[in-house]
């Protein structure tokens, strides 16, 4: 596993699911793919997740931001702020 990056904000998005919205990457030669597996960490415990879609979250101002949206048994109440997200990349 790998360390992408902590939760910024989660939102949810009616009859597609839960978006995470990572704070800035912590390695932006590290990418995500639809199907990666993570793990969201935090205080509460660990949870697994597949990425489902990423997805480009357009600001009024500033640049855009990358939101992952996660397979659709995970819910906003699950995802605290500042959970780190760790990657599961393949050697």
């Amino acid at each position: 596993m790998e360390f992408l990056s902590k939760v910024e904000y989660t939102f949810t998005v009616p009859t597609r699911g839960c978006v995470v919205v990572p704070v800035a990457l912590s390695n932006p030669e590290l990418r995500v793919r639809v199907g990666d597996a993570i793990q969201l960490r935090s205080e509460i415990g660990i949870l697994d997740a597949r990425i489902k879609q990423v997805e480009l979250i357009k600001q009024s101002s500033g640049p855009g931001r990358v939101g992952l949206l996660l397979s659709s048994e995970i819910c906003k109440s699950q995802i605290p702020p500042g959970a780190e997200i760790w990657v599961d990349r393949p050697k």
